[in-house]
């Protein structure tokens, strides 16, 4: 049977409970181990902080399970506890509720940041449904703070297959609230499944506001609302929090004008915040939305104007400080979740943006597009796409182009791209001459831009990427073509690999008054097989000098050899950075590629 306060979402704003983590930890419970635990070995202490809600005011009573998976208490030695301890929580808080209080049954993300790529959908999936069917004597289940979509996906197919209501709530994605390509992501996978609201929680009160309204905006979904109560703040020792519950309930009201149909609190609120709330909003109908209703929830593709005021990789080149892009390559012989997990390691040592090139050597890799987009949605670092023209059509191309907007993508490098029979599958492949450019291809994503296919249909949700190029060498005869990419819309460039800084300053010489940023590209040499074979003229455009190959002669072990390459590379790309705006940094061959890549970005990160 229905709850009647079921039938109000959407119509009344109904008032949620506070946190329950910060408060019974603060009232006794043990930081070694999930708060959740206390659902059975102190179950007056969770009814208690419930029936403190209730008086207060709240209409809606969160359980006490939102780490309560086999997965977070398996790691505290409480596996076999997992379906007890679910239904404990929906069992307490419906004891402290009584027929007054609807009862939402809190599940949350498995906390496994970067080892969410070791579990298989279905792996993920098992876990959420041994949660929720135990949680299924709730009134609803409230999935809140997920920010990974994957994940999400997860938890709301396990979720869904209860039967029961559905509440989703998005955690911060980032910047400030501004992510909302990761937003739109998120409501994506929620229009799959039994979802009655939609809302966020987790948050500074400032961003949950500006969250809310574009969920209101861009849903036809109630909005639920949970924020912190301010920023955390240790005072003689212990934890506070920067909002009082007046300055709580304040907020609270201009959440209700936001559209907001349901308004509880999160970490650091208290049942006096939720009176304060409560009295401010009694009786309150939810407000109109900001736009005509019947607009269904946004797919992937983020609304052209969301993503034209938020574009990561413009902002980026943009920015004034040092910046440095990684180049990950998408090889086929490496699993993606490989080199997602090697990615991860460059990520920590601090990279700025990663970038995919594609095929390169006209050598069958993974998809480029595909590896930039995983990169960029699990490791939350811009990511940018290199797109070639040779192994595309036009109709290829203009597919691919809109795909990558759809993935979140908002940088490319337009390139020419190598030929393919210049690769490992000889004369298997052909050279496509649709687009015969980089310059052609910049032109043509100009025309992207302004809501057009290149016959000039029109498009709908216009990608508004920032472009990039590359510079060749020799840098003199370049200068023209590199002029022409800019009138096309290049907004950076990647220079192919400087061996010296005598040729880091000759190229930035060429290019000083241009308006464009510059990134010189810096490659390690790994042997003094590798030195040579560059220096041999066997890649266009790259040149290893003559007395950089030689240096490796005075090292007999390839081990010996490649510490000098990346000594080397070191000390090139820290005298880069004391002159240049950015590194485009290419990452070494071998096995520990990864690592002696992070290592450079560590070392001109930490001078």
């Amino acid at each position: 049977m229905t709850h009647p306060l079921m039938n109000e979402l959407g119509r009344t704003v109904l008032v949620g409970s506070g946190a329950i983590g910060t408060c019974l930890r603060k009232a006794g419970g043990r930081i070694d181990e999930p708060v959740e635990l206390l659902n059975l070995r102190e179950p007056a202490l969770v009814r208690n902080l419930h029936a403190a809600y209730r008086d207060a005011g709240s209409q809606i009573l969160v359980t006490n399970t939102f780490a309560a998976n086999a997965l977070i208490l398996g790691e505290a030695g409480a596996d076999d506890l997992c379906d007890d301890v679910n239904r404990a929580g929906v069992t307490l808080a419906r004891e402290a509720g009584g027929a007054q209080c609807l009862v939402w049954a809190s599940v949350g993300p498995l906390g496994l940041g970067l080892r969410l790529e070791d579990y298989p959908d279905g792996a993920l999936e098992e876990i959420y449904r041994r949660q929720c069917l135990a949680l299924v004597e709730a009134d609803a289940l409230l999935l809140e703070t997920f920010v990974e979509p994957r994940e999400a996906k997860a938890a709301l197919a396990a979720a869904a297959a209860t039967g029961r209501p559905v509440i989703f709530q998005i955690g911060n994605t980032g910047g400030g609230g501004q992510r909302w390509e990761r937003v739109d992501c998120l409501l994506a996978e929620a229009r799959l499944a039994n979802v009655v609201a939609v809302g966020t929680n987790c948050r500074h009160p400032n961003e949950i506001v500006r969250v809310a309204a574009y969920l209101a905006a861009h849903t036809d979904w109630p909005v639920t609302a949970s924020a912190n109560a301010g920023h955390p703040q240790i005072e003689r020792g212990a934890v506070t929090y920067e909002f009082s519950p007046d300055d709580f309930a304040a907020f609270a009201l201009e959440l209700a004008d936001a559209g907001a149909a349901v308004i509880g609190g999160c970490c650091g609120t208290t049942p006096y915040h939720i009176r304060k709330l409560s009295e401010a909003l009694r009786g309150r109908a939810v407000a109109p939305r900001p736009r005509p209703a019947a607009v269904a929830a946004p797919l992937p593709a983020v609304a052209a104007t969301a993503a034209a005021a938020a574009n990561p990789i413009r902002a980026l080149v943009a920015d004034k400080r040092f910046l440095i892009s990684v180049e990950i390559r998408a090889e086929r012989t490496r699993s993606l979740d490989e080199i997602v997990r090697g990615a991860a390691v460059v990520a920590e040592a601090g990279a700025d943006m990663f970038d995919v090139p594609d095929n390169p050597g006209a050598t069958v890799g993974r998809d480029a597009m595909v590896t930039a987009a995983r990169l960029q949605s699990v490791l939350d670092i811009p990511s940018i796409c290199h797109l070639g023209v040779t192994q595309s059509n036009l109709m290829r191309l203009h597919s691919s182009l809109i795909g990558c907007w759809d993935l979140g993508l908002r940088g490319l490098l337009a390139v020419t791209g190598d030929a393919p029979s210049m690769g490992h599958l000889g004369n298997l492949a052909q050279r496509v001459t649709d687009v015969r450019s980089s310059v052609e291809l910049l032109r043509l994503l100009r025309g992207l831009r302004e809501g057009r296919i290149i016959n000039g249909e029109g498009l709908a949700d216009p990608p508004d990427f920032c472009a990039g190029c590359a510079i060749a060498r020799p840098i003199p005869p370049q200068i023209k073509w590199l002029r022409a990419k800019i009138d096309a819309g290049a907004e950076f460039v990647f220079s192919q690999p400087v061996f010296t800084l005598d040729d880091s300053h000759r190229l930035q010489d060429a290019l000083a008054g241009l308006p464009i940023r510059l990134f010189p590209g810096v490659m390690p040499l790994t042997s003094r097989r590798n030195a040579q074979f560059l220096a041999g003229g066997r890649i266009p455009g790259i040149a290893v000098p003559p007395e950089v190959a030689a240096g490796f002669d005075r090292y007999e072990s390839l081990q010996d050899q490649r510490r000098f390459g990346l000594d080397r590379a070191c000390e090139l790309a820290a005298g880069i950075a004391a002159e240049a705006s950015g590194l485009y940094l290419i990452m070494p061959f071998g096995k520990s590629c990864y690592e002696d890549t992070a290592r450079i970005v560590r070392e001109v990160k930490n001078r």
